[in-house]
Parts: structure tokens; sequence; C-alpha cells
């Protein structure tokens, strides 16, 4: 069932988010309370709460982007071919120049090992972790670095 989420101030989820975080983490000990406080000291706490535009019921392609997005596979199943006849698997890059040929069992097994085992949790890095930010990070000191050679 899908249901409208009353409107919110992204800021003050993104606050409520961080209370509740801290709060399992220290009755779990597995942070201090000298930690939490240093932490919410930062400028930037690592928290956030992307707020895009609502979704109503009805708008079929804009809930079907939210749910490929929650459910994000390790891969696109649009840029995958089965090719039964040779029990393979045809693959396009994002830009479609190259493809790649798997064995059946080859493709299985490199998306199994994705799949995480029973009882464990998939890590997943956002913000400034995540791998968009830090390859980022990592152009803007090759340039800076290029910039003092010069």
């Amino acid at each position: 069932m899908f249901r409208v989420a009353p409107w919110f101030i992204p800021r003050d989820l993104e606050t409520l988010f961080e209370y509740k975080v801290f709060k399992m983490l220290l009755s779990k000990g597995k942070i201090t309370q000298d930690l939490i406080d240093m932490m919410m000291s930062w400028r930037h706490s690592g928290f956030n709460v992307y707020s895009g535009p609502r979704i109503q019921p009805g708008e079929d392609e804009a809930m079907e982007n939210l749910v490929r997005y929650i459910i994000r596979a390790s891969f696109s199943q649009e840029r995958m071919t089965y090719i039964p006849e040779e029990s393979k698997v045809l693959y396009r890059s994002k830009d479609g120049k190259k493809e790649n040929i798997f064995d059946s069992l080859e493709w299985l097994a490199a998306m199994s090992s994705h799949v995480p085992n029973k009882g464990e949790r998939m890590v997943r890095y956002y913000g400034y972790y995540s791998n968009v930010s830090r390859g980022k990070q990592q152009k803007e000191n090759q340039y800076s670095l290029l910039s003092h050679v010069h």
C-alpha cells in the first residue's frame, strides 16, 4: 500500500534520525557519550535527509523510480542480455561502448557475491564517504597537486 508521508522539515527529520542512531549505538555500547558530543559539534555530522518532490498516489512512474532506487540492484538489468543458446550473459557498459560476455555460471557467481549471507548487512557509504564524493575529492587533489607543480 502506498501512503503519502506528511510534510516535514528535512532538518527536523535529520535531527530525529541522528538522535535515534546515537541513542541506539550508545545503548549497545558501540559509542561513547564523548564521541557523540564531539560528532555533534562537527559542522557536517554525516546525517542527511533528501526530500525531493512529493510523490502522489497514481504517479506510477515516480513510484517505480523510487522503488528502483530503494532496492538498487548491484547491476543494471537493462544493460544485461541473456543468450540461452550459448548459456552466456552479455553486459553493456553504462555508455554503451563496451560489451563483456560472461559464462552464465560466472555471471551468477559474480552477482551473488553482492548478496550478503543470512544475518549480514551490506555496508553502503553515503555523503562524504560515497564513491562519487571520494572520486571528486581525488580529482580535486590531483588538480591541486598539478597546479603546485607548475
